[in-house]
């Protein structure tokens, strides 16, 4: 199962919506919140993670609001994830967490189905991180029917 932190979705939605916009205007958290729902101090909570790390600015004042930094062709979405998440996003099974918060599995030595969702992990972890926003954005999945 893939399980992104409400934290890391929300800062998708921020950036995604400051992506559709680049260029063209600046985009208060407040419209964001009342369009998808989402608690006002919680957005300013991310934005302001966001800000740190360099990848959003705003402008205050009554027509203020936030911006991207840079283009979507060239922020990376690892960069955004890494912000907000430093573990693993596919789950194989209820593993003990350690005290640095690593999932240890006592049969990792030869549990085929564990290692076979490790490495299916970071394939997809690696694809998503390399993916750019814009292309993250824009992505059409195959549908077989």
């Amino acid at each position: 199962m893939i399980r992104f932190s409400r934290r890391e979705d929300y800062a998708i939605v921020i950036i995604g919506t400051l992506a559709e916009a680049f260029k063209k205007r600046l985009v208060p958290l407040s419209e964001i919140a009342k369009e998808y729902k989402i608690s006002s101090l919680f957005l300013r909570n991310l934005a302001n993670e966001l800000r740190e790390a360099g990848i959003i600015k705003a402008v205050e004042g009554k027509n203020g609001g936030y911006y991207l930094t840079r283009d979507p062709h060239e922020i990376k979405m690892g960069e955004i994830l890494s912000i907000f998440s430093k573990k693993q996003h596919l789950i194989c099974c209820p593993a003990n967490i350690n005290s640095n918060f690593k999932r240890i599995c006592p049969k990792e030595k030869y549990c085929v189905a564990g290692n076979v969702w490790r490495e299916l992990n970071k394939e997809f972890m690696d694809k998503v991180y390399s993916l750019s926003l814009k292309a993250f954005l824009e992505y059409k999945p195959k549908i077989d029917i």
